[in-house]
This record gives C-alpha cells, sequence and structure tokens, in this order.
C-alpha cells in the first residue's frame, strides 16, 4: 500500500481499569486486531465500564484516527483480560477500509 510507513507497534493488555493506547505520538492512525477477550472502549470523553461502551469481540479489528487515537478508552467485559495488537501508520485512517469502533 503506497503512501504510508509504520511508525510505531503496541500491544495493549486490557483489564479491569480503563486503559488507552501509548504508544507511537506521531501516528495519524492506528489499525489492530483484539486477541484473547472481549473489550468495551469509549471516546467521548468518558470512561467505558465493562457493561457501557462499544463492544468489540475477539478478532474484530480496531481502526482509530489520530484524535481517537489520543481520546479512547477500553476495558475488559468479564475476568479475562483482552489483548490489543497493532499498527500506528503515518497516514490518517482513510487509507484503511472498514474497521472503526
Amino acid at each position: 500500500m503506497p503512501g504510508y510507513n509504520v511508525v510505531g507497534y503496541e500491544t495493549l493488555t486490557v483489564a479491569a481499569s480503563a486503559v488507552s493506547l501509548t504508544g507511537a505520538t506521531t501516528g495519524l492512525s492506528f489499525v489492530g486486531r483484539l486477541e484473547t477477550a472481549q473489550i468495551r472502549a469509549r471516546g467521548d470523553g468518558t470512561a467505558p465500564t465493562s457493561s457501557e461502551g462499544v463492544l468489540i469481540n475477539v478478532g474484530d479489528s480496531v481502526v482509530l484516527s489520530e484524535s481517537e487515537i489520543r481520546a479512547t478508552e477500553f476495558i475488559r467485559t468479564g475476568s479475562s483480560s483482552g489483548v490489543l495488537k497493532g499498527q500506528f501508520y503515518s497516514t490518517d485512517v482513510s487509507m484503511f477500509s472498514g474497521g472503526g469502533l
């Protein structure tokens, strides 16, 4: 895919407290996939809970824009932590099809 560069990678363990992506501050987008266990996400300034937020299932893709990278928090829904693995890119999210929360 021409016109983009990978500028970082992150493995985020999503446990019982809300967490955010902490990697590449130069990334204009993030594309990842959830492994291990179901989680929820919110990007509206309110932390998600185990029962409130956008539901993300194991195997789902997560595609975030630059502003969403900084605003979105994640939390697990059950007793097992989810693992979100993905890359930060030097282009905006429009380069990637589908996805999003």
